[in-house]
């Protein structure tokens, strides 16, 4: 794949309501988890997940079905003659920013510096036209915010049963809110007037022990037909990444591997990865869980890559 070109873009969900991405049963207090990354245990949503959710949804609403096929991939890749690998590849969505209840302001958006270090390697993939290199850094017991912040208590940051110093800073921290709350990442004045008075730095410490802990858990219970009652072994712990969560990844393109659809990787991107879609990810769907908005970077912001 030497001379294959390769279109990025960077993508963004935002959770409408909670989300649902399982990785099954587990032997723990929580019977049914959220898909985490190994490595870190943050809250993720598979690549794979996303990229079948658009296939449905473009398989549903767009004519050009050769087209379909030659970005997510023949339905079943045995047939014979029908071989050939999938033109649109996703990563899986990482958390950039998690809504955490708040003594004061209802809830902020809180983030690390370790997760703006890794959205930051993937602009420069993409690449951004923005001066985002530095990031500050947080001890353990502070956190960072704007001087405008909404969840301020005296010179505290209360977030579930933590206690913070608040250090009021602008500098590059503000660079990056201006950047987080712009229309990349949320619609209208939502950026503005809530997200950017609630965006908080705290250390990776603290952050992955909120990804752990402040994540919603529900009591879900099966009914026997019968009784009406509980079922024997019918209740179970669910959790879910909250509304309001925002999270990233990078959607990749190359050329079309499909006989006959010769489509560039600029066209796979402009097809599939352009407009804004309200699409319903993970488990309970009847329920009205799993509803986001992604949207995807502007394609003045990309560029080709040999690999």
């Amino acid at each position: 794949m030497g001379d294959t070109i390769m279109e990025k873009r960077l993508f963004i969900i935002r959770a409408m309501s909670n989300i649902h991405c399982g990785v099954g049963q587990e032997v723990a207090d929580i019977d049914l988890p959220t898909a985490r990354e190994a490595m870190t245990g943050f809250p993720i949503v598979p690549g794979s997940t996303i990229k079948g959710v658009l296939r449905d949804y473009f398989n549903n609403y767009i004519e050009d079905k050769e087209g379909l096929l030659a970005a997510f991939g023949p339905e079943f890749a045995n047939q014979a003659g029908n071989e050939h690998a999938s033109a649109l590849m996703l990563t899986d969505a990482r958390i950039l920013a998690l809504p955490v209840r708040s003594f004061a302001g209802v809830f902020a958006y809180v983030t690390a510096p370790l997760v703006l270090e890794r959205l930051r390697r993937d602009l420069i993939q993409v690449p951004l036209r923005e001066d985002l290199t530095e990031i500050p850094e947080v001890e353990t017991e502070n956190a960072l915010v704007l001087s405008e912040s909404e969840n301020m208590v005296g010179v505290k940051i209360l977030l579930e049963d933590l206690d913070l110093n608040a250090n009021r800073v602008n500098g590059s921290w503000q660079k990056w809110v201006n950047f987080l709350t712009g229309a990349n990442f949320f619609d209208g004045a939502w950026g503005t007037k809530i997200a950017r008075p609630r965006f908080t730095l705290v250390s990776n410490d603290v952050f992955s022990f909120l990804c752990d802990t402040a994540l919603p858990v529900a009591a879900r219970i099966k009914l026997d037909e019968k009784t009406g009652t509980v079922k024997r072994g019918g209740l179970w712990y669910e959790e879910s990444l909250p509304a309001e969560t925002i999270l990233c990844g990078l959607v990749v393109a190359t050329k079309s591997y499909r006989k006959g659809k010769d489509m560039t990787a600029e066209d796979i991107l402009s097809t599939f990865a352009t407009q804004e879609l309200t699409l319903q990810l993970g488990g309970n769907a009847t329920t009205g869980k799993g509803i986001c908005s992604i949207s995807f970077m502007p394609a003045e912001n990309s560029h080709g890559e040999n690999i």
